[in-house]
Formats: C-alpha cells, structure tokens, sequence
C-alpha cells in the first residue's frame, strides 16, 4: 500500500490567524526600533532631498544635518515626525508580515503549510520573492499617505511656515489642498521599489532554511539572536544595494511643493519635480548617478540596526506566540 507523502505540520496560530500573529510581532518589532533610531532617519531624509552638490563625506553632510535640526528645533528636534514615523511603520510592519503570511499560505496551497511549527518556510526562493514583492505592493498602496506625511515633517523645521503640527494635521492639510493625488506622491517609485522587500525576504527565508539544516533541522524558534542579526542584516544589504534609488525618487517627490525655497544655512536644499521621470532626469544631470545614492551610508546606518532590532524582536514575539498556542491547544 502506497504510503501518502507526509505534509509539514503547521504553524500554531496564538490569536486563530497566522496573519494577525505575524502582524502583531510585526508591529511590536517597529515599536522598538522606530523609538530608537528615528533620529538617523530623520537625518537619513534630508539628505535624500539635498539636491545640493557636496565635496563633502557622507558623515560630515550627515553631522551638518543634524546639527542644524538641534540648532534650530533643539534635541527635541531629532524626534520631529517621530508621530508619522510610527505610525507609518507600525502600518507598514503590520500590514506587510500579514500579507506575506496570508499570501505564503495561499501559494502552498489548501491544507499545506506555508510555515513548519518550527517557524521555517517551505515555499520556494522564486515564491518567497512574489509573496514578499506582492505584500510590499499592497503594503505600499495602503500606507503612502503615511510616508508622504513623514517626509514633509522631517525635511522641515517647526518654525518653517506652513510647517505640519503632526500626522493628523499633515494628513488633513494634504487631502484639503492637494487631494487623493497629494497623498499618494511618490507611490510610482515605490512601487518600483517594492522588489527590496521581495529580494531581502526570499534571502531572510534561505538563510533561515539553511541554517535549520545545517543544524540537523533544528527549529527556528531556538535561534538565537546573533543568528537572527546576521540573517536580517545580510538579507536587507543585498536588497538595499539594489533597491535603493527608488527611495530616494520617493522622497524628493513627496517633499512639499515650493520645497525649493531658500532655506537657512544647513538645511537641505531641494529641486521640485513634475513626475517620476522628471525627477529622474534631472537627478542625473544635476548629480549623476551618484545622485541616486544619496544619504545611503546614513540609511545603512539607519537600517542595518534598526532592521536587525526589528527582526530579533518580530521573531522573538512570533516564537512566544506560536509557544502560548502549542501549550494552549496541547
């Protein structure tokens, strides 16, 4: 008698949806880590929209930077936009681990798991990068408004007039002057950007199975941190390499309009654009394309720590989870 092929046991579900239990570690993750390393991205931001020509290192633009916000806001100054920041990651986080979750089980296909019990994928490098690309897309589409918001609060200072008092204002201001069109600037290149999550999942997901083999099949769920740190920074440098240009189109386009005006000593000077292909037009003739590559070592910085946080901490809370359930349905 021909005995049936044995399907992975799957995942227990803490909250009775594998989806909401990832977008709740998701979130707890971009807590952590947004409260932590705001500041860099806020400096990160400036630069991104500095159309100016600098001789000078990366660190220097980024110290002058920073140095300019604390003059002219205060240290309180470096957690400006910290409301929209938050916000736009707790959305992005959340939303993102649930459709990747929700899509991975939909591939594997009815009663098969998309995820073992030991919190490894058994999905494919090609399907691993169409679910994390598919999640970044929808992800992208439901929290632009977010983003746009965040750029407009950290590339200005509270004294600048018409400056936003935070995300529900910014959000308001937005919809009543500029429309559905305000809040979804620079939507096209993030959408173009929406391979990075793909690429940097479907390398987190082979580093993990990989490992799990290596170690004669042990379970995700005992890695420890350091391994987490490695797979989640190696994973993210690769997909940053590649994508990063399209994060700094998103955000030259989504500064507020007559962002060009002239600006005090330090502060970011900044072109204004018509479109996704004007903006890459004239980055390349204004800067080349080195241009493109603005402000990277301070996102490095930036997201190198704040990724490796948010991965420990997401995998942490996904491992208690899938623990509080094993023993609430054993």
């Amino acid at each position: 008698m021909q005995q049936r092929s044995r399907r992975p046991a799957p995942a227990a579900s803490f909250s009775g949806s594998a989806a909401l239990d990832h977008a709740l570690s998701g979130v707890g993750g971009a807590v952590v880590s947004t409260m932590v390393f705001h500041p860099l991205d806020l400096v990160k931001i400036r630069l991104q929209v500095d159309t100016a020509s600098h001789k000078e290192a990366v660190l220097g633009r980024a110290m002058r930077a920073a140095r300019h916000v604390v003059q002219t806001d205060g240290l309180a100054g470096m957690y400006r936009g910290l409301g929209a920041n938050l916000a736009g990651n707790c959305a992005s986080w959340g939303l993102y681990f649930a459709w990747y979750t929700w899509i991975k089980g939909w591939m594997a296909g009815e009663g098969a798991a998309a995820v073992t019990a030991t919190g490894v994928s058994t999905l494919s490098p090609v399907q691993h990068l169409a679910a994390g690309a598919a999640a970044g897309a929808l992800t992208q589409c439901m929290a632009n408004p977010l983003w746009v918001v965040k750029t407009r609060v950290c590339t200005t200072s509270r004294s600048d007039a018409g400056a936003y008092r935070g995300l529900v204002d910014g959000l308001g201001r937005i919809a009543a002057t500029e429309g559905l069109r305000g809040l979804y600037k620079g939507l096209a290149p993030g959408l173009l950007g929406v391979a990075h999550g793909g690429l940097q999942f479907m390398a987190y997901e082979e580093m993990k199975k990989r490992r799990a083999r290596s170690a004669g099949g042990r379970a995700a769920d005992s890695f420890s941190s350091v391994e987490y740190a490695y797979m989640s920074s190696s994973s993210k440098v690769f997909a940053l390499a590649i994508t990063y240009p399209s994060q700094v189109l998103r955000s030259r386009l989504q500064q507020a309009p007559g962002a060009s005006c002239t600006r005090a000593a330090g502060a970011p000077r900044m072109a204004s654009y018509s479109g996704l292909g004007d903006a890459i037009a004239k980055t390349m003739r204004a800067e080349g394309p080195t241009g493109f590559y603005k402000g990277f070592g301070p996102a490095l910085l930036r997201v190198l720590p704040g990724n490796i946080m948010t991965f420990i901490v997401y995998e942490k809370i996904a491992a208690s989870l899938r623990g509080l359930a094993a023993r609430r349905d054993g």
